[in-house]
C-alpha cells in the first residue's frame, strides 16, 4: 500500500536485497547547526520496508561556555556519537523518485573536552552515555538506476542526559542521503534489464 494507493510489486521487488548508503544529517545541537556523517547497512524487504544499522558522527566541532562540570577551564569541546537501530517505509516510489518515512533508535556518547594547555594539547573530561530517537520524511531522486540522493527533515531526542549538559541536544535535524547501490550497479554491468528495475 502506498499513499496514491495498493501496488502489485513484480517478482524483483519482492526479493530481500542489501541496502547501503551514506546518511548525512545537519542538526542544531548547542545553539548551532552542525554536520553529523554517517553510514547505514541493512536490508530491504517487499521494496518498502527498510531495516538496519546506522552509524554517525560529529563532522564539526562543539565549544561551549555554558557547563556545569567542576572544572577549572571557562570553554569544554564536545564529541558526539551514536549508533541507531533504523526502519524505513516507503510512501510512494516510481523509476526517479522515492517518498519516505523514517525511525530511528538507539545511543552513543558525548564525550567532553578541555585544552588545559592551550594549542593542540586537548584532553577528555568524561564521556555521557545518551539514548536517542529520532523521526524523519524526505524524498530522493535517482539520477542513475544505481545512484540517488535524497533530502528531508525530522526530529531527534536525546534522553538519559545528566544535569552536568546544561543546554538540550534536542532539535530538529536536516537529512542528506546518497543512495549507492552498487550491487545493482553489478548486476547491470552483465544484465541490461536491471537498469529498469525500480
Amino acid at each position: 500500500m502506498l499513499v496514491n494507493g495498493p501496488r502489485t510489486l513484480e517478482p524483483y521487488q519482492n526479493k530481500l536485497k542489501l541496502d547501503f548508503g551514506l546518511d548525512a544529517r545537519r542538526t542544531f545541537l548547542q545553539r548551532q547547526w552542525i554536520d553529523v556523517g554517517g553510514l547505514r547497512v541493512g536490508v530491504e524487504y517487499r521494496r518498502v520496508h527498510r531495516l538496519g544499522i546506522g552509524f554517525y558522527f560529529l563532522n564539526t566541532r562543539i565549544f561551549s561556555r555554558d557547563f556545569g562540570f567542576t572544572i577549572d577551564e571557562d570553554v569544554v569541546e564536545y564529541g558526539f556519537g551514536y549508533t541507531a537501530l533504523y526502519y524505513e517505509r516507503t510512501l510512494y516510489f516510481d523509476r526517479k523518485w522515492e517518498i519516505n518515512a523514517g525511525l530511528q533508535a538507539g545511543g552513543g556518547n558525548i564525550s567532553v573536552f578541555y585544552n588545559p594547555g592551550g594549542g593542540n594539547d586537548r584532553v577528555k573530561f568524561t564521556d555521557i552515555p545518551f539514548s536517542t530517537a529520532e523521526v524523519s520524511l524526505y524524498g530522493e531522486y535517482y539520477f542513475l538506476y544505481w545512484l540517488g540522493v535524497g533530502a528531508g527533515t525530522g526530529y531527534r531526542v536525546v534522553s538519559n542526559l545528566g544535569s552536568e549538559v546544561s543546554e538540550s541536544f534536542n532539535g530538529p535535524i536536516a537529512v542528506f542521503k546518497i543512495q549507492l547501490k552498487l550491487f545493482k550497479l553489478a548486476r547491470g554491468l552483465f544484465d541490461p534489464a536491471v537498469k529498469n528495475e525500480h
